[in-house]
């Protein structure tokens, strides 16, 4: 492989740390490099995940992730919980830096992932669960899609989201006032497709909050628009239904959830897959259906009550 030619290259000049390297490298399957990428681009995630998407037990994933983390492909921890202890928790780890890195023809890429300090600071985060949470609801998408059953087609973190939407012309003002949504994905069953902004909700907010949120949604619909023909989906995922049935109500009632197309529901991704017909779109009192259905929700040019001019 290219990855293994290149980090050859580096052990050619015969330094003890490259034979390392280059000697574990070539212990890594085809998998163990899905895997190392895949926690590189995600940032964590835990060892129940991983099983769930390159996996068929949990037993044989437990196996092979150790073996990972004890050459250095990945790091992990495991965060206190009481009672009880919390699943490992895997990081990018020095020698995946080093194979991400010559897989991409660029040696610091990778690098910033892997700095102990960057590490000890997300072990730490108060958004550690809101993080795992998040990244159960598009593993479990995509663990459906090996089943045979849809493709997710695209999973963006919280921090690719932003990069890829603000990279349209959006003035300082307004770029202030947009919302950050916890993912971006597109989900594609039945020669259908549906693209789709996250908001994980774990109810930490208030209602206020969450319903202030579509304000900055509207204005980054008014944005999309200009470049889509149909914006994407606001997905607000619940872990209770009594906290969605409270929100859809506050939601509803925002003038500006009238400019957007937005869907509910109240699951736990670990358990219940986000593809099922599980999701209601908000202004309908109507029956459940799957995420691909809300690919046919009818969605009206952004009529934006704002004067402002976001490229201004």
């Amino acid at each position: 492989m290219a990855s293994q030619s290149s980090v050859a290259r580096r052990a050619r000049g015969g330094t003890s740390d490259d034979q390392a390297v280059l000697k574990a490298a070539a212990r890594l399957t085809e998998r163990d490099r899905y895997l190392v990428r895949t926690v590189a681009e995600h940032r964590l995630l835990t060892t129940d995940q991983l099983a769930a998407l390159a996996f068929d037990n949990v037993i044989t994933a437990r196996h092979r992730l150790d073996a990972l983390a004890r050459l250095g492909a990945l790091n992990r921890f495991r965060p206190h919980r009481a009672p009880g202890s919390a699943p490992w928790h895997y990081l990018l780890g020095p020698l995946g830096a080093v194979l991400l890195g010559a897989e991409d023809r660029d040696d610091s890429k990778w690098q910033p992932q892997v700095r102990a300090g960057r590490q000890v600071a997300l072990q730490r985060s108060q958004r550690l669960a809101h993080m795992i949470g998040t990244n159960w609801f598009f593993v479990a998408l995509a663990a459906h899609a090996r089943q045979g059953a849809g493709e997710l087609r695209t999973w963006l973190t919280e921090s690719h989201t932003a990069e890829f939407f603000y990279q349209y012309p959006i003035s300082l003002s307004a770029l202030a006032s947009l919302p950050q949504p916890d993912g971006a994905g597109v989900w594609a069953d039945g020669g259908r497709e549906v693209a789709f902004m996250l908001e994980y909700d774990t109810g930490s907010e208030h209602r206020a909050q969450l319903t202030a949120k579509l304000d900055g949604y509207a204005k980054l619909a008014d944005v999309l628009s200009r470049y889509y023909q149909q914006v994407p989906l606001l997905l607000l995922c619940f872990l209770t239904p009594r906290r969605e049935q409270t929100a859809r109500h506050a939601l509803g009632a925002s003038p500006d959830s009238l400019s957007l197309r937005i869907a509910t529901a109240a699951i736990d991704p670990r358990v219940t897959c986000p593809a099922g017909q599980v999701w209601m779109p908000l202004h309908s009192s109507g029956r459940q259906v799957r995420l691909i259905d809300l690919a046919g929700i009818p969605f009206e040019a952004v009529q934006s009550a704002y004067t402002a001019d976001p490229y201004r």
